[in-house]
């Protein structure tokens, strides 16, 4: 299976990739996913994703979008991306899902981790990247070097975002 990946944030790119892997490796995910250049996570911002999708969408099986949500109350997914998709054919939209991480990718570690955080990312003091810098000293750019601490077992029950990640990608 042929994927594209996009991230809005730039160390997600990384982090994503050694998810899937493991994902893979661990038999999370039953197909082969099939990584070439143009293929592989790229960085994208919540609306100025059509041109990149558009590129791609034809010469994949499945295209993931994955965004923080930040804030579960203002947060609207056909705000935020859909619209900007909202003239691609159905057969083209159906190919899409789009991931939205309850306040931010953080929170697959805090979960993993058994940190308590502040899922609607209205507690600055308790969103899960500030968790994790008071409680293990982590730094943004090293977000990939966690990816061998997820325990998918807890995610799956605890994440509805890390699910649809999975599901997106042909698990579960």
């Amino acid at each position: 299976m042929k994927i594209a990946i996009y991230t809005e944030d730039k160390y997600g790119i990384k982090f994503l990739k050694k998810v899937i892997n493991r994902l893979i490796s661990e038999e999370y995910i039953y197909e082969e996913i099939e990584y070439q250049k143009l293929y592989e996570p790229a960085h994208i911002k919540k609306c100025h994703n059509v041109r990149k999708v558009k590129a791609v969408i034809r010469e994949v099986d499945r295209v993931l979008i994955v965004i923080d949500k930040e804030n579960s109350d203002s947060y609207d997914e056909n705000r935020e991306v859909w619209r900007h998709l909202s003239k691609l054919s159905d057969k083209d939209r159906a190919k899409i899902t789009v991931i939205a991480t309850e306040p931010c990718i953080e929170e697959w570690i805090c979960i993993s981790l058994g940190l308590n955080f502040d899922k609607t990312g209205r507690d600055l003091e308790r969103k899960p990247d500030r968790v994790l810098k008071d409680t293990i000293n982590y730094k943004k750019s090293c977000l990939h070097e966690y990816a061998s601490k997820l325990n998918f077992e807890k995610l799956i029950v605890e994440s509805s975002s890390f699910r649809k990640f999975i599901s997106g990608l042909g698990g579960i």
